[in-house]
């Protein structure tokens, strides 16, 4: 093969860059090809985000902390073309990115082709062997309406992340969350989050692919779901959804009637909620214990009728997350409701007052409980809250602290908004501990407890 017969290509995307951004990045580009003697072929790519997002001072030192992704693809006919790599680098990183095409040398000549712009994110990659895909569906409770102050409106939405086919040629990653709820001032001013990175967080992506293939097979999946916290929504927790489902899990989450935006695929478009105006309360509770309990019955429905689904769902292996305010959520779904196994626990405020027989009798089924170390936000300490469960535990219980975080560690802030590496360690500490205990109560698998200096006051049962 000669030189001469390589062409390199760039090719745009179709995700505009948000209209207030001033600086001009660099796009993805080759910067050089090299033909060894073996005719081995190596590509040399580059590009900048140096300024992408104008940021200035310790909001910009965390954005060069993230990463970009470049896809490379390649042809002998610039028709028929595959997916050769996704190439990582962070941020702040001047290198050129190096690829190394050994299979050049069967081809009498070949094309190649990186799409232009950023694909940027904060998240690791998921580990599992699966790659991740994402779908959304609007669930239906007809008992209930005027949710979000929309007359007779029964609906809200749902969010279920699931293994799925390896990337193919055009796939490409869908955004970290939606980007009208990620640019929701009112959300960050709430938080004492700096207004900058509302032009930041709408234009990060993840890692999950958009309506992807089911991972080819019969094998049933095990089921996750998850409750946001108070004021926050569905998809904030989305790298812990994609880690699990890397590794065989199908993650199903909903949008609550206090979640502070929503946005739903057809007229009724986005629905900001403002922080705060759903106070916390025993009727909010019974409408999100609804809400698990609508999601459970839909799941039963998807697995006879969906598209994607039917077929894949094991609805004798449900497990949970609650977050926060979803601790609560999580934990009392778990210990009234059979379908649910086990349960996970993070930093959850669960308030006792409401949840009574959780307080008497305790949960009584396996959980694992996970607490900050740092107030932060001007939050209570709720490890009280879920040393009470383990106490009542007779067995099956973990309850644990991760060093140096704070109550959004536990979300996908540790690598956004609240990025830094004690807040990265703590994440990847959960992450292990979340799969490790939905591996041994959901795929039965006897495997050791995670050993990570960030897990501190471990107590297990």
């Amino acid at each position: 093969m000669k030189a001469s017969t390589l062409l390199l290509l760039g090719l745009g995307l179709l995700f505009p860059l948000a209209p207030n951004l001033s600086a001009q990045p660099i796009p993805h580009h080759f910067s050089g090809i090299t033909v060894t003697p073996d005719k081995a072929v190596t590509l040399s790519l580059n590009g900048s985000v140096s300024n992408l997002f104008n940021l200035t001072g310790a909001v910009r030192a965390q954005f060069m902390q993230m990463v970009d992704r470049y896809v490379v693809e390649a042809s002998t006919n610039l028709t028929d073309w595959t997916r050769l790599a996704t190439l990582l680098r962070t941020n702040s990183d001047p290198n050129p990115l190096l690829f190394q095409d050994t299979n050049a040398a069967g081809f009498e000549r070949l094309f190649y082709r990186t799409y232009t712009n950023h694909l940027i994110t904060g998240f690791p990659k998921p580990s599992g062997p699966f790659a991740v895909g994402i779908i959304s569906r609007i669930l239906t409770d007809s008992s209930r309406t005027n949710r979000y102050g929309i007359n007779t409106n029964s609906s809200f939405m749902g969010t279920l992340w699931y293994p799925g086919e390896p990337p193919q040629v055009g796939s490409l990653p869908g955004t970290s969350s939606e980007r009208a709820v990620a640019g929701d001032r009112n959300l960050y001013a709430y938080w004492g989050w700096s207004s900058q990175w509302t032009n930041v967080v709408p234009q990060l992506v993840s890692y999950s692919l958009p309506d992807a293939p089911l991972a080819s097979g019969q094998d049933r999946f095990p089921l996750v779901l998850y409750s946001h916290g108070w004021t926050c929504d569905r998809r904030l927790n989305s790298q812990n959804a994609e880690e699990l489902a890397s590794h065989g899990y199908i993650v199903a989450a909903v949008d609550h009637e206090d979640c502070h935006a929503t946005v739903y695929p057809d007229a009724r478009g986005t629905r900001f909620v403002p922080p705060g105006s759903v106070s916390p309360s025993s009727a909010l509770i019974a409408s999100r214990l609804k809400d698990i309990q609508v999601l459970l019955d839909d799941l039963g429905w998807m697995d006879s009728n969906d598209p994607l689904l039917a077929g894949r769902l094991d609805l004798d292996r449900i497990g949970m997350i609650g977050m926060s305010y979803g601790g609560g959520t999580a934990a009392e779904t778990c210990r009234r409701d059979s379908r649910v196994k086990c349960v996970a626990l993070l930093d959850a405020a669960i308030d006792y007052s409401v949840y009574s027989q959780l307080s008497a009798s305790g949960l009584q089924k396996p959980f694992l409980a996970m607490n900050r170390t740092l107030l932060d936000h001007n939050l209570p300490d709720f490890s009280p809250g879920s040393q009470t469960l383990y106490t009542l535990a007779s067995q099956n219980a973990i309850w644990l602290k991760l060093a140096s975080s704070g109550h959004f560690a536990f979300t996908d802030f540790a690598w956004s908004v609240e990025l830094s590496s004690n807040s990265r360690q703590a994440a990847l500490a959960g992450n292990a501990c979340l799969l490790w205990f939905f591996d041994k109560y959901l795929k039965d698998q006897s495997i050791p407890f995670p050993v990570r200096q960030e897990i501190i006051n471990l107590q297990t049962k």
